[in-house]
């Protein structure tokens, strides 16, 4: 079988991280163009992607109509998620694109509608879906050896000097880290959230425009609570990208934390009897299949596992969480959605 052929537009750190470690040795596909618009960073991916030159392109809109390509990978900055994945769309190219999807939801909406008239595969990088550790929790809720779920507390501690379009954004916080951990919630216990009770805020002389910090308690629609607390200005003792974690169940709590033997997933019983659950960790398996999924919802024509709708969701959440802090009142999804 044929690869599909991916153009890559934006070669940051993160990007070219990605594409060295994922899509350069994928199956599924190969490189046909790469864009960015900073010439010497271009030059120095190319290299690292072992992409030849005459595939690079400053115009994203020019590498869509002349490279011949099947898809696109956006790891562009999320300020231009919107026009670039629009561009994509009406180019008829099947996007993946990392997270968050878009900053607006109206412009989520259209998004999705286009990808649905144009019948193509719109997919989100929420690649902490894949991590193994998240894996277990999944499993270990769906098993209930330790009862039904009562609730959860996530953790998120870091302090992280971001780049100059995140000191500007509204939401930043929200939107270039929570959104991680709110899209886990809703993936690990299997159900949306409701409402939202939520508390954002920012340090005196953070240098951030939008708030590094958030407190929020989400009703699910399974009905149990999740507290949430995440800052990126956090000195001291830093957590996994992952977070921390703990859900309450009757007869005891599964944990994704540092419980003595390094951290992974613990499950605790009643008598405090601790079980670490073992893991064969390797280095990037979640951006794999992030990809290997994409390329999958391609070939068999469906959607994609972690698609743009599904993802309006998750971006839902966090834009209550913003309005909750603003008008000091509890927020439906419902209301943004």
């Amino acid at each position: 079988m044929s690869k599909l052929k991916i153009v890559q537009v934006g070669l940051g750190s993160h990007g070219t991280g990605v594409g060295v470690n994922a899509i350069v040795s994928s199956p599924d596909f190969e490189y046909i163009g790469l864009v960015d618009p900073y010439q010497p960073g271009l030059e120095e991916a190319a290299h690292q992607l072992n992409v030849d030159s005459s595939k690079l392109y400053n115009d994203y809109k020019k590498a869509f109509a002349e490279a011949g390509a099947d898809a696109v990978y956006i790891s562009a900055i999320s300020p231009v998620h919107y026009e670039v994945c629009k561009d994509a769309l009406e180019s008829g190219l099947h996007v993946l694109i990392e997270k968050p999807f878009v900053l607006d939801i109206n412009e989520g909406k259209e998004l999705v509608e286009l990808a649905e008239m144009k019948k193509l595969k719109l997919m989100v990088d929420q690649n902490y879906r894949y991590n193994l550790h998240v894996l277990d929790l999944i499993k270990l809720v769906q098993e209930k050896k330790l009862g039904e779920l009562e609730f959860v507390n996530v953790q998120f501690y870091y302090f992280h000097d971001g780049k100059p379009y995140q000191h500007e954004m509204e939401n930043y916080m929200l939107m270039e880290m929570a959104i991680h951990h709110a899209d886990l919630i809703r993936y690990v216990l299997g159900s949306n959230v409701k409402t939202v009770n939520g508390k954002t805020w920012n340090e005196e002389n953070s240098g951030y425009k939008g708030d590094p910090c958030v407190h929020a308690a989400f009703e699910m629609e399974l009905g149990i609570p999740v507290f949430y607390t995440g800052t990126l200005l956090s000195k001291g003792l830093s957590t996994p990208w992952e977070g921390k974690w703990r859900i309450q169940c009757k007869n005891g709590s599964i944990h994704l934390d540092d419980l003595g033997q390094d951290y992974g997933v613990y499950l605790v019983d009643e008598h405090e009897n601790v079980i670490r659950v073992p893991l064969e960790w390797t280095d990037y398996a979640d951006v794999k299949r992030v990809f290997a999924e994409f390329s999958s919802s391609i070939r068999e024509d469906r959607e994609p596992a972690i698609s743009g709708r599904d993802n309006l969701q998750t971006l839902a959440t966090l834009l209550a969480t913003n309005k909750s802090s603003k008008e000091n009142r509890q927020v439906a999804i419902s209301e943004i959605l």
